[in-house]
C-alpha cells in the first residue's frame, strides 16, 4: 500500500511540475514522456517476469525484486538534481529566483524567460484577485465546474473504453479465446503501448489535441466493434483468433496515442492556476474509482461462471467509446500551443471548444508583445 501511495503522489505532482517547466509548444511532449516512462517500466517488468519464470531456483523471485528495488533508488538520486518550478517561485513572490531558474531552463535566453514570467504574472494576479480563502471544493463552483469536469473526463473515460480489457486482462481474454502464446501477445501489446506513448506527445504538439483525439476515439470505437463481432462469430478458427489478437495489439497502439498521451496533459492545462493541484487530485481520485469499478466488473462480464461474455465484452466498451466521441466533440478544448493565460481567457470568453484552434486572442497577443518589449528593455 505504501508503494501505491507513493505512486499516487508522483502521478499527481509530476505532470503539473513538468507543465510549469516547459514552453507551451512542447507541453504535451514533456508530460507525455513521463507517461511513456511508466510504459517502459511495464515492458521491462513483463519481460523480466517472463524471463525469470524459466529459472527454477531462488533467482526466479530475487531478480524481479532486485530490479524493482533498484529503479526507485536511481530515481531518488536523479531527483536530487531537480530544479524548483519557476511558476511556484513566482506565486510565492520570489521573482528573482523564478527568473534565474527559468532563464537556465531556456538555455540562458533571459528575454524569453522575462516574457514568459510577465504573462504568468498577469495570470497569477488575475486568479489572486478572484480568490479570497481558497477551499478545495471551489473546483466544483459553477464558474469552475466545466473546467474541473473537462480535466477529469478523459482519464475516467479511458478506463471504460476497452483499455483495461486489452491491458490488464489481455492474457485472460486471449486464453479464453483460444489464442496460442497469449503471454507473448501480451508483451507485444505492452510494447505497442510504449511506442504509442512515445509517438503520441509529438502528434499532440504538432497537430493539436482534438486533431489526434477525435479520429483516435473513432478508430477505437471501430476496433471495439470489430473485436466484439469476431467474438460473436465464435472464435473457432485460428484466423479468427489471430484477428482478435491483432485487433488487441492495434487497439493498444491507438489507445496510447489518443488516450494515454493526452489524459495527463489536460489536467495541467485546463484548470485555472490556483486550482490546478486540487483539480489534478480530483481527476486522479475519480480515475482510481472508475479503475476499481472496471477491475471488479470485468470478471463478472467475461468469466465463464458469471456473464460469460469473454471477448464479446468489447461491444460494451464500444458503447462507452461512442459516448467519449460525443463528449470530446463538444467539450475537449484545443490547448496546443496555448499559454495557460490564453486558456483562461478562452474559457472566460466562452469560446466553443471546436473553435479554439482558429480563435484569435488580440488582448493576450498584445500582452505577450508588451511583455516581450518590457523584457527587452529590462535586459
Amino acid at each position: 500500500m505504501s508503494i501505491d501511495f507513493g505512486i499516487s503522489i508522483l502521478t499527481n505532482i509530476a505532470p503539473i511540475y513538468l507543465s510549469e517547466l516547459v514552453p507551451a509548444h512542447v507541453r504535451a511532449r514533456a508530460v507525455g514522456f513521463a507517461i511513456a516512462g511508466s510504459g517502459a517500466v511495464s515492458v521491462i517488468a513483463t519481460v523480466v517476469v517472463w524471463g525469470s519464470a524459466k529459472i527454477l531456483d531462488r533467482r526466479q523471485y530475487i531478480i524481479p525484486l532486485a530490479i524493482q528495488a533498484a529503479l526507485p533508488v536511481l530515481l531518488l538520486v536523479l531527483s536530487c538534481f531537480l530544479t524548483e518550478s519557476p511558476i511556484w517561485l513566482l506565486s510565492k513572490g520570489r521573482t528573482d529566483a523564478a527568473k534565474e531558474r527559468l532563464t537556465a531552463l531556456r538555455g540562458g535566453t533571459s528575454f524569453l524567460a522575462e516574457a514568459e514570467l510577465s504573462i504568468a504574472t498577469v495570470a497569477l494576479r488575475s486568479t489572486s484577485e478572484k480568490k479570497t480563502a481558497f477551499k478545495f471544493w471551489e473546483i466544483l463552483n459553477l464558474a469552475n465546474l466545466e473546467r474541473t469536469m473537462s480535466s477529469a473526463a478523459l482519464l475516467c473515460l479511458s478506463q471504460v473504453g476497452g483499455q483495461i480489457l486489452v491491458g490488464t486482462y489481455s492474457t485472460v481474454i486471449l486464453v479464453q479465446s483460444g489464442v496460442s502464446d497469449p503471454f507473448k501477445i501480451t508483451i507485444i501489446i505492452f510494447l505497442m503501448q510504449f511506442v504509442g506513448t512515445l509517438l503520441g506527445p509529438f502528434l499532440l504538439d504538432r497537430f493539436g489535441r482534438r486533431t489526434v483525439a477525435l479520429p483516435g476515439y473513432a478508430l477505437l470505437f471501430l476496433l471495439d466493434l470489430a473485436a466484439g463481432i469476431i467474438a460473436c462469430v465464435g472464435l473457432k478458427t485460428r484466423p479468427e483468433q489471430l484477428a482478435l489478437a491483432a485487433l488487441c495489439i492495434i487497439f493498444a497502439f491507438v489507445n496510447s496515442i489518443s488516450f494515454q498521451s493526452i489524459i495527463y496533459v489536460l489536467p495541467t492545462e485546463i484548470p485555472t492556476a490556483h486550482l490546478r493541484e486540487p483539480s489534478m487530485t480530483w481527476t486522479l481520485f475519480w480515475s482510481y474509482v472508475t479503475a476499481i469499478i472496471t477491475t471488479f466488473a470485468i470478471p463478472q462480464l467475461t468469466s465463464a461462471d458469471a456473464g460469460n461474455l469473454g471477448a464479446k465484452a468489447f461491444l460494451v466498451f464500444g458503447g462507452f467509446m461512442l459516448i467519449t466521441i460525443v463528449w470530446s466533440y463538444f467539450y475537449l478544448p484545443e490547448t496546443a500551443k496555448r499559454t495557460l493565460a490564453e486558456i483562461d481567457e478562452l474559457y472566460e470568453r466562452k469560446v466553443p471548444k471546436r473553435h479554439w484552434a482558429s480563435y484569435k486572442l488580440e488582448m493576450t497577443e498584445s500582452e505577450g508583445k508588451s511583455a516581450s518589449q518590457n523584457a527587452g528593455v529590462t535586459d
